[in-house]
């Protein structure tokens, strides 16, 4: 598995140069400050050339001559110059720092708009801990790649450029010399960039692996310590980051190696130059003012090439990184989207399943359901049971279209939802989960999640009906009440009927409660009972239950077993049948009698 995702991040340079329209898509919209920064370069390349010339006319001219005159003419030339290149690099600092946030902005934007998309499909299959890392150091490597990178090899090329024009103008034998050293460099550099290339994905990848393991461990810390686990997983990190470590060293050393190179290089360049120069100018063929003009421009060619070593190394991490990107950006919808949606009938709340057959991963055996079929009325109140593992989640993942079916279908107000919009067809169901998912935000902003655009009297009134309002009037802070992370703040039945207010607040035809009272105490459970009873009035509301008693007076029940129907009815009806609610049924009131006598 590592060899291929090897593979699919290894990027030569021809693929570079195939990558460079979609980092141009990042660019485009900057395009005018692009090309003022890029004339700004232009006109900075051309003023560092001048000087050399000018000091080469100044010894071989004006020296021998003594002529004051062009001396202080040449030291006013040399004053204007530096002047307007201390103005040209100011401006191209801000157009760069300014190019650099916007972009990183834009790209993270794009980034977290398209994951804001995605389905449950994609998270599955997926670590938090590795999209983390896309969004940050993969967004920070590309933001570079677009603002900094692309106009350091634009600046390094015009001054490469200029430099050999000038340095072949003033002796062309020396400037050969030059390119043989730099062919000889080249393939050096070549030869560290291949292992900087896999120890650079190898540590990329260690990474996103490690940060997903920490955030998995610290957000199951009650499970780590409630088993006396510390220790284990304290090793499992130890070995997940030397792992990282080992790789890291080894991409550290090899982004030294770019140094190395360039250092001994500079070195050869510059006794090449100066012995073959000497040499040259003894047989008269330069003189000393060429000579001296000669190793001032040479510096102009060896810096880029020796800037570009260092370079490099964050260009190829940025163009693995655009890979990466474009890869969530442009991942295929996993749920088929309607081209032209059929109009949704508001008015009513019926959901229909047909022959619905679904795999969470179809390459494995264990089909979630199969051959499902049911009807839940407009208004009815249904509550879906049976053992763990038999469907019951699943059939609310596809009424919430999380998945859609392998066959089969399901119908809302009898369309198929897969030829509705998605957006619009969930804007008719509100969901209550087991665990009540807050943010860490106030009161007020956690329950006008569902409706971004309700008044406060609506807020207040779904309050009042998930019986909370009592309470959230008691703090202090009333609605601006900051609950914490996950609401920790609050007790589980507070956060609880927290989130039903949340979900009524959208004021659903259907209403799904997801063992709403599963994870809570018995008190906390009779008042959210007491409120779901009064809620489930005038729209079609399905349960997931756990606990038997707490649906005996819903008018449907649909018992679940191995992904099929086992059987449908009324509390009664399936007691008198004596089959698997039944046999649910006498299963929970044991283990009762033996919690009241323990």
């Amino acid at each position: 598995m590592m060899h291929k995702e090897h593979n699919k991040y290894d990027i030569s340079y021809r693929q570079m140069l195939t990558r460079v329209p979609k980092l141009y898509r990042f660019m485009a919209k900057y395009k005018w400050l692009v090309v003022t920064l890029i004339f700004f370069y232009i006109i900075n390349n051309i003023l560092i050339t001048l000087p050399p010339l000018i000091i080469q006319y100044a010894v071989d001219e004006i020296i021998p001559l003594k002529d004051i005159y062009s001396l202080n003419i040449f030291f006013a030339a040399i004053t204007v110059m530096f002047i307007a290149f201390s103005g040209i690099i100011l401006g191209h600092i801000y157009i760069r720092w300014y190019l650099q946030y916007n972009i990183r902005k834009d790209i993270r934007e794009k980034l977290f708009n398209a994951l804001l998309l995605k389905s449950p499909i994609f998270y599955s299959k997926r670590v938090s801990g590795e999209i983390t890392s896309r969004m940050n150091n993969d967004v920070g490597s590309v933001s570079y790649l677009a603002s900094d990178a692309f106009f350091d090899f634009f600046n390094a090329f015009l001054k490469i450029l200029f430099s050999m024009m000038m340095l072949f103008y003033l002796s062309w034998k020396i400037t050969l010399a030059v390119l043989v050293l730099i062919g000889i460099q080249y393939v050096c550099v070549t030869i560290v960039m291949n292992f900087f290339k896999k120890y650079r994905k190898r540590t990329s990848e260690k990474w996103g692996r490690l940060l997903g393991f920490l955030q998995e461990v610290l957000s199951n810390i009650k499970i780590v310590m409630a088993f006396g686990n510390e220790n284990y997983e304290a090793s499992r990190h130890l070995k997940k980051t030397r792992e990282y470590i080992k790789d890291s060293i080894k991409l550290g050393v090899t982004n030294r190696m770019f140094e190395v190179v360039a250092t001994i290089f500079w070195h050869a360049f510059y006794v090449t130059i100066i012995v073959y120069g000497i040499r040259l100018l003894t047989d008269s063929e330069i003189s000393l003012g060429i000579l001296i003009a000669f190793i001032m421009l040479v510096r102009n060619l060896f810096e880029p090439i020796f800037e570009l070593s260092g370079t490099m190394i964050f260009t190829i991490s940025a163009f693995v990184s655009i890979d990466r990107i474009y890869e969530y950006i442009e991942y295929p919808d996993e749920l088929h989207v309607a081209e032209n949606p059929e109009p949704i009938d508001n008015t009513r709340g019926e959901i229909q399943f047909e022959n619905v057959k679904f795999r969470y991963e179809k390459e494995k055996e264990k089909i979630a359901l199969n051959d499902v079929s049911f009807k839940i009325e407009d208004g009815e109140s249904v509550a879906i049971v049976g053992p763990s593992g038999a469907g019951k989640s699943t059939i609310i993942n596809l009424i919430l279209r999380f998945y859609d079916p392998e066959e089969g279908c399901v119908r809302f107000n009898g369309k198929k939802i897969t030829n509705l919009d998605v957006d619009e067809y969930r804007k008719n169901i509100s969901i209550v989960f087991q665990d009540a998912l807050l943010f860490n935000d106030t009161i007020m902003k956690n329950i006008i999640y569902a409706d971004l655009d309700a008044t406060k009297e609506q807020v207040e009134r779904a309050c009042k009906d998930a019986d909370i309002l009592e309470f959230i009037n008691e703090l202090p802070l009333k609605f601006d009440t900051v609950i914490g992370e996950r609401g920790l703040k609050l007790s589980g039945g507070q956060r609880q009927r927290l989130s039903i207010a949340r979900a009524l607040l959208k004021d659903p035809k259907i209403l799904i409660l997801d063992e709403a009272t599963a994870s809570i105490d018995s008190i906390s459970e009779n008042v959210i009972q007491e409120a779901i009873e009064k809620i489930m009035n005038d729209r079609t509301t399905i349960i997931i239950a756990h606990r038997l008693t707490t649906i005996v007076g819903v008018d449907r029940i649909i018992v679940m077993e191995n992904g099929k129907v086992a059987e449908t009815g009324t509390h009664s009806e399936l007691l008198a049948k004596h089959g698997v609610y039944h046999k649910l049924w006498t299963t929970q009131m044991k283990e009762n009698e033996s919690e009241i006598v323990f």
